[in-house]
């Protein structure tokens, strides 16, 4: 099949996997010669990075070490001066750019005012400068906001990485021209065979050790159950916070294994598999609608306590008739109700629980719906459906 129309992807941090695979696809299949624009810089290593896909432009942008700096917003900024000037050279006929960095937004927002033929896609996949509470109030936060918001509105289409988000910028929301597309994972292929134990609950940490997450209220919460029927915490993961961690785990009594940082799968899956419950608790008013440490709760079906984090919460919150609602904790006193009832959940219980999570995961975030959503989605807007 000749190839004929053009479509650039386009993302800063060359999240492939995550989100632009399954875009290609669609595109690939529809008859488009799809191209690949990445930069060569790891925001999380600060370091250099390379790609094995054949289809990509790198763009070598300068590089930063702190994420609060004029150097990082220099990097987006040389990012965004050369993709435009590869776009005005190739002309595409379908852009498809993950949000942020913001100048981006504002600078093909302004490129489709010459091209109005082309076909414009915004994908929000995290909300600067919003996530960055020393700076989210500040006169250059207002600026660097301004450059998304107001150039919204000349995307044919936005889409947007969770609830949350769309929420915070409805005002800023073409009607009928945005949708949720939640992260995705592949189904398992071999359930967890999950162990259930009368005497002893064992939780999960999964992940990355934080400043995001709120320790004061993870050790409150467990010390709570401690104190009904006792707890083992399972930590697989590091960071800068793990130290504090522990020490506020001794402190409560909480006994704990902390495994580090696990690359072997089966390893993990072993641990896991002691494991009746998850930990997702973050700082309140971080901005997060998603983790994926939720979602790799949800793919193995393992029920997980929720804090901070508004979609995780919306869902839980939307299952009054069930016991996972409870498991949505803000206050002392939802901690308190969640105590007294998952010291008393028995094992048929349990597994109600384990099964809702998998239905939750099959429903809102397996490759197959994420697959079909992207479908209807491109569909409506490769069709000229949508029009701005």
């Amino acid at each position: 099949m000749t190839k004929d129309k053009k479509a650039f992807l386009i993302h800063y941090d060359g999240y492939y996997d995550l989100r632009l695979k399954f875009v290609e696809e669609n595109l690939t299949k529809n008859g488009y010669d799809v191209s690949l624009i990445f930069s060569d810089f790891d925001h999380f290593s600060k370091s250099r990075k390379s790609y094995m896909n054949k289809n990509l432009k790198l763009i070598h942008v300068p590089s930063y070490n702190k994420n609060i700096s004029v150097k990082r917003i220099f990097s987006y900024l040389s990012f965004t001066h050369q993709v435009l000037k590869m776009i005005n050279e190739e002309k595409p006929n379908l852009i498809y750019a993950i949000i942020p960095p913001n100048t981006l937004v504002k600078s093909l927002a302004a490129y489709k005012i010459k091209d109005k033929n082309v076909q414009l896609i915004f994908d929000i996949f995290d909300l600067y400068p919003e996530q960055m509470p020393r700076l989210s109030h500040s006169i250059l936060a207002d600026q660097w906001k301004k450059l998304r918001n107001n150039y919204l509105g000349s995307a044919d289409f936005v889409l947007l990485e969770c609830k949350y988000y769309q929420n915070i910028l409805k005002a800023h929301l073409l009607e009928n021209q945005n949708a949720v597309l939640y992260l995705n994972k592949p189904m398992i292929k071999e359930h967890y065979q999950f162990e259930w134990n009368e005497n002893l609950i064992n939780f999960a940490y999964l992940g990355s050790i934080n400043h995001h997450i709120d320790m004061n209220k993870l050790c409150l919460l467990l010390e709570k159950i401690n104190q009904l029927k006792p707890v083992l915490l399972h930590i697989i993961g590091d960071g800068e916070n793990t130290d504090v961690l522990m020490r506020q785990l001794q402190e409560a009594n909480i006994a704990y294994v902390n495994y580090g940082k696990l690359f072997d799968f089966e390893k993990k899956k072993q641990i896991l598999q002691k494991c009746q419950y998850g930990l997702n608790i973050y700082r309140e008013n971080l901005g997060i609608g998603l983790t994926m440490k939720s979602i790799d709760y949800f793919q193995i079906g393992l029920p997980f306590i929720n804090c901070g984090i508004y979609d995780t919460g919306a869902i839980f919150l939307s299952r009054q008739d069930s016991l996972i609602h409870l498991f949505e904790v803000e206050t002392e006193q939802d901690m308190n109700l969640l105590a007294d009832r998952i010291s008393t959940i028995n094992k048929e219980e349990w597994f109600r629980l384990h099964e809702e999570i998998s239905d939750i995961f099959i429903d809102n975030f397996s490759d197959e719906r994420y697959q079909i959503q992207l479908e209807n989605i491109m569909e409506k807007i490769t069709d000229g459906f949508i029009k701005v």
